[in-house]
């Protein structure tokens, strides 16, 4: 698709003018838009991880799908809000595939003020601690709505509680993964180690309690559980007026 974007202020000046038009695939997010824009403008490439971009006049996130008629706009810092836009954090978050650009992720939460970047990557291992099967395949759901907002209110606690960061990202795989693919992303940038370690840590045991996400583990064997729940195989349940445990039951169905 082809997509107008509106720019405004120094922005519009730095591209020479407005609106640019930037052709992307049709399951492009502003996420893809941002780099887009960077490649095809190299003078605004440097700006394009900390500015807003708005679609259909509301701020909006990395991972929202664009239309070709959605409003868009590049947002540079508003009239008397200079040092607030200087200090807010770049925020990324998101229910995503596998696998994590952290090069890229690392770009856009880190600025020239940042001195230290500290990341935590989750991967599938081959084995459960409670098991002498191995894991083969983990498979990852979410209520994918509240899933988004809860990652939001855990960026923005982060913000509260680290008012030092300079970035966040807190991405959440979901899908079908195999020994080694990418779980979990958490990067925190600050001017110091100490703020980003701590923050890191904070984040990642937030996002684990919190983000309804749901992990189910699929065995060498063909077993498979729910982590978190009882195991089915020992559940009885009751069909017509039969009783029947949980394997019984996928036999006859």
């Amino acid at each position: 698709m082809q997509l107008k974007v509106r720019v405004f202020g120094g922005l519009a000046d730095r591209a020479g003018g407005s609106p640019l038009t930037v052709d992307l695939a049709d399951d492009a997010t502003v996420g893809h838009l941002r780099s887009a824009l960077g490649d095809q403008h190299p003078t605004l490439a440097e700006l394009l991880p900390r500015i807003s971009i708005a679609v259909d006049l509301e701020v909006a996130r990395d991972d929202r799908l664009l239309t070709p008629d959605a409003e868009v706009a590049l947002l540079p810092p508003v009239a008397g809000g200079a040092d607030e836009a200087a200090t807010s954090p770049a925020v990324v978050t998101g229910l995503t595939h596998p696998p994590f650009d952290l090069e890229a992720v690392t770009a856009q939460i880190t600025r020239g003020s940042t001195g230290g970047t500290v990341s935590f990557l989750g991967t599938v291992r081959d084995h459960a601690p409670d098991l002498d099967d191995p894991v083969v395949t983990l498979e990852y759901s979410a209520y994918p709505e509240m899933a988004e907002k809860v990652l939001a209110e855990v960026a923005d606690e982060l913000q509260r509680d680290h008012p030092a960061l300079d970035g966040i990202a807190l991405l959440h795989a979901v899908g079908e993964l195999g020994v080694g693919d990418h779980t979990i992303l958490i990067v925190c940038s600050a001017a110091h180690r100490v703020e980003a370690f701590d923050a890191c840590r904070a984040a990642l045991e937030a996002v684990k309690d919190r983000a309804p996400v749901f992990k189910r583990e699929v065995t060498a064997s063909g077993r498979a559980r729910w982590v978190g729940l009882p195991d089915a195989g020992a559940a009885v349940l009751h069909a017509g007026s039969t009783t029947l445990t949980a394997d019984e039951l996928e036999n006859e169905t």
